[in-house]
């Protein structure tokens, strides 16, 4: 029995930015079902908050971001669905890329 493997290249999308109005959660990444994953850093000084589940608030399902943090999808598989992040200040920034296959 043989084995084939396959590259396929991924095409990247910057979603970096910052939050434009603190206390009120804004889109992140829109629903996207040729998602193959998703990283995002919060490179502020304060926390932010991602929710693949709905609208993001400083609250669970939402997953807090400290200062600092890194968050990688798991390479087992990520959401398709709308990405939404928090930030209770304005101005809030955060670096995020988005790759399809």
């Amino acid at each position: 029995m043989s084995t084939k493997i396959l590259a396929a290249e991924a095409k990247t999308k910057n979603a970096s930015g910052t939050i434009t109005t603190g206390g009120t959660a804004q889109e992140l990444m829109a629903a996207n079902k040729g998602r193959g994953g998703f990283w995002i850093q919060n490179v502020s000084d304060g926390d932010l908050w991602i929710n693949e589940l709905g609208t993001a608030a400083a609250a669970q399902p939402s997953m807090k971001l400290a200062a600092g943090v890194l968050y990688e999808s798991p390479i087992t598989g990520c959401t398709a669905n709308a990405i939404s992040i928090f930030g209770a200040t304005t101005g809030k920034a955060f670096s995020a890329r988005e790759w399809t296959y």
